[in-house]
């Protein structure tokens, strides 16, 4: 009986040192899968730092793209200003970056910033696309080296891309633009001066059903859904009241309804609510109906007179009183049919590509007569390039300007 006792005892004995080496083995594997997890999810968290570092700088970039090679040097400065300032990152993510490229098409060839800027002029306006390299980061491995390495480096990289609208554009800016040269070059300045199409400004004139519209000249457009386009109608488009969709090939017909007594105060005035503050003419005037309201026709965020575009897309400060903000963004950006000077039976011609144009001050309207050849109702604007639409397809509702996109 004694020994059946002492040969329990040992069992027992036997199982205790098994538990106790079994729950040491266990407790082990514990504390590597515990330190295992720890440095994946440090692992993780640089990834995500590195993910979200190459999306800011890749939407920033983007938003920079004006067609030309300024766009392509902005592009660079800001996607690398977002990553210095650590915008949105931790600091001590120690995020660089390794490459700014840029394309023509979301899978096309990318090319870096110098052999962007090289490309021929339909080239370097068809870029759309920055994709965002980050330099490699190392993550120390604390507890799993044996099975992760003593550091793992890895970079990550994003596509932002301009979004394009189908081939047509909705409220775009009621008038035609004549210009020599349809495709100026990005950056060009303008003095684009009112004309109801006869030809004044270039002699010898035209009249009866023939449009002549002289370089650097606007025509309004007539607008089928509103009724007239006369002193409120005139005022109202241009301020920005919904007109119609067109798209390209489409026919527009211009008006001589809106003419040389009526048309360049009433086009200048309306235009003047897209960039107003000032206590000066054109601030909302009143003999509209009284529909020249901020409520309706809210100006832009940035009111500055006599800054260039790259200034306003950098956020130039604002440093002109507005008394009637907050405004809404990019209404100083006027999108509008560009034509060649010429001769256009019936007032009519099609639509090839429409132009996109920066307010870079108030039409002037002095008190009293407005003369359009002396320069009343006149447009200063700055060539912005071609509007971004796509060569078929419906109308697309909005505005031909633009939004960065994330792809991948």
């Amino acid at each position: 009986m004694a020994s059946m006792n002492q040969q329990r005892d040992g069992m027992r004995s036997g199982e205790s040192g098994s538990i106790i080496i079994m729950t040491a083995i266990f407790a082990l594997l514990l504390l590597l899968m515990v330190g295992l997890c720890l440095d994946v999810s440090r692992i993780y968290l640089t990834r995500a730092e590195l993910q979200n570092a190459a999306d800011a700088a890749a939407l920033t970039a983007t938003r920079e793209l004006n067609g030309g090679p300024t766009g392509i040097d902005n592009a660079v400065n800001q996607a690398t200003n977002v990553i210095a300032n650590n915008q949105g990152l931790r600091a001590k993510a120690n995020v660089g970056i390794a490459s700014i490229t840029f394309a023509t098409s979301l899978n096309g060839t990318y090319m870096n910033a110098a052999t962007a800027k090289a490309q021929s002029a339909t080239t370097i306006s068809n870029i759309q696309f920055v994709k965002v390299t980050t330099q490699p980061t190392s993550t120390s491995i604390l507890f799993a080296s044996s099975a992760l390495g003593a550091s793992h480096a890895e970079s990550r990289e994003a596509v932002a891309g301009r979004s394009v609208e189908l081939s047509g554009i909705c409220d775009f800016f009621p008038m035609a633009v004549a210009l020599t040269n349809p495709t100026p070059a990005i950056g060009t300045q303008f003095t684009l001066t009112f004309t109801k199409g006869d030809g004044a400004k270039c002699p010898p004139t035209v009249g009866g059903s023939d449009a002549k519209l002289c370089d650097q000249e606007y025509i309004i457009l007539e607008v089928p859904q509103i009724n007239g386009n006369g002193t409120v109608e005139t005022a109202l488009l241009t301020a920005g009241l919904p007109n119609y969709c067109k798209k390209l090939g489409d026919n527009i017909n211009m008006t001589p309804s809106s003419n040389q007594n009526n048309g360049p105060k009433d086009s200048g005035q309306g235009a003047n609510t897209r960039m107003n503050g000032d206590a000066g003419d054109g601030n909302y005037p009143n003999g509209y109906g009284n529909q020249l309201q901020p409520g309706t026709f809210p100006p832009d965020t940035n009111i500055q007179e006599n800054i260039t575009y790259p200034q306003y897309a950098a956020g130039s400060p604002l440093t002109a009183p507005n008394p009637n903000g907050p405004g809404k963004s990019e209404r100083r950006m006027l999108i509008a049919p560009v034509l060649t000077p010429g001769i256009y039976p019936n007032y009519t011609t099609n639509i090839n590509h429409w132009g996109v144009f920066f307010m870079r001050k108030r039409a002037l309207i002095p008190q009293g007569n407005c003369d359009a050849l002396a320069g009343c109702g006149a447009l200063e604007v700055e060539y912005v390039g071609k509007a971004n639409v796509a060569a078929s397809g419906p109308p697309a509702c909005g505005s031909g300007l633009t939004t960065p996109v994330l792809y991948r």
